[in-house]
């Protein structure tokens, strides 16, 4: 398969049923389609569940690179959101493109006149909440199926992702605001605006029992109720939180960037343990599962923490760590700054497979239908499947002659 930019051309197999399926006679340079893309589902950053970052539907290494797509934009730290046979990605010049993954196609693109840095999500498979960093527009909701926008939330620019929790929108904006919306309607639920100048970037995390946590530039984190806005407990570190921390049972992960990932019991705020490294390093956001944390720095070290804290493993790369990893099964996927993509044994950190990209790897990488899906400088989406075995040696060959 060739690896060219499309633009809304299928080129035959899946690609063809699926965009003949989805896109509409208003073409591709909107972004509309005719039926849901997703049955009732909250798609966002960092997939489904307490678990962030983990993925059943990743291919296995090797993998082999199937088609390259132009976004026309560079990327914020924000992954892309993947849907049911097609994925969804924002950047920075403004738009929203939805791309075919069997064919890497663009079904179609909007644009939201300015750059978006968070991580948008879609409800219902036809609503999208999109952040909007600057601009007249803080917050807008689009409908995919009339391609009309719904509501929009003027001035509050939004650096952070979005989180959706049932018909509920949780939102922190550059101003210090946090906000809860009525998903169908954008209409304010309630707000806090703690007396500090801190910012937002980190998007608000879901740590179970009806609970919010938001983390700030200053280094306080803060639950909420989310039902009431009520606050449960807040927290102060002593390092700026830039990155999404993670939900790992009955912990809140929280990356700094003073060299400490910082582990609080959930329901008190209290701290449990922390991972110390040279302080100038700026951790990433983390990813979790019942029973591993995996975390990469700006130091170029990729560490597996148990939910003690203590160090499984540590792999260290040549670039910095700036994304989240993906955990698929006993693999871990992750990007680095100096261009690659790597695969890497859950149980012992060991690489298995690699790659190199023509650019940065600043975004975490997101799965969908067994397809990869990798973000890389300077605007292009590389979808990655597993590599077809090498075909049998025909039989009564010569043996090869060293």
């Amino acid at each position: 398969m060739g690896l060219l930019n499309r633009r809304c051309r299928a080129r035959g197999g899946a690609g063809v049923v699926l965009v003949a399926l989805l896109v509409t006679a208003a073409g591709c340079d909107t972004l509309r389609v005719q039926r849901p893309l997703a049955s009732g589902a909250v798609l966002a950053e960092g997939g489904p569940g307490a678990y962030r970052h983990v993925s059943t539907e990743a291919p296995a290494p090797p993998l082999e690179e199937v088609w390259r797509y132009n976004a026309e934009g560079a990327f914020g730290p924000a992954p892309a959101l993947p849907a049911p046979g097609t994925v969804l990605v924002a950047t920075r010049h403004g738009e929203v493109h939805l791309v075919d993954v069997a064919s890497g196609d663009r079904i179609g693109k909007r644009s939201f006149g300015e750059a978006i840095e968070g991580a948008p999500v879609l409800l219902n498979g036809r609503r999208l909440v999109v952040p909007v960093a600057s601009g007249r527009y803080g917050l807008l909701a689009y409908d995919l199926i009339n391609g009309q926008r719904t509501w929009v939330r003027r001035g509050d620019p939004h650096t952070a992702g979005v989180l959706a929790v049932g018909d509920r929108l949780v939102a922190a904006a550059y101003d210090g605001t946090v906000r809860a919306l009525d998903a169908a309607t954008g209409v304010e639920l309630w707000a806090h605006r703690p007396d500090s100048l801190a910012a937002f970037f980190a998007t608000p995390t879901l740590v179970g029992g009806g609970r919010v946590a938001v983390a700030d530039d200053a280094g306080r984190v803060t639950t909420y109720a989310l039902s009431t806005g009520r606050v449960v407990w807040s927290a102060t570190l002593d390092a700026p939180v830039h990155e999404t921390p993670a939900a790992a049972l009955d912990l809140l992960v929280v990356p700094t960037t003073r060299g400490a990932v910082v582990a609080l019991d959930a329901s008190t705020g209290a701290e449990r343990w922390r991972h110390a490294a040279d302080p100038g390093v700026l951790f990433a956001s983390p990813a979790a599962t019942p029973d591993a944390i995996l975390v990469g720095g700006s130091d170029g070290v990729l560490r597996r923490l148990g939910l003690d804290g203590a160090v499984a493993w540590t792999q260290r790369f040549d670039g910095n760590v700036a994304a989240a990893p993906l955990l698929a099964g006993e693999t871990v996927y992750v990007g680095t700054l100096d261009e690659r993509f790597v695969a890497l044994d859950l149980g012992t950190g060991r690489e298995v497979w690699s790659t190199t990209l023509p650019g940065r790897v600043k975004s975490a990488a997101v799965a969908t239908d067994g397809t990869l899906i990798v973000l890389a400088e300077p605007r292009h989406l590389h979808a990655f499947r597993s590599a077809e075995p090498a075909p049998p040696a025909l039989s009564g060959a010569a043996p090869r002659q060293p």
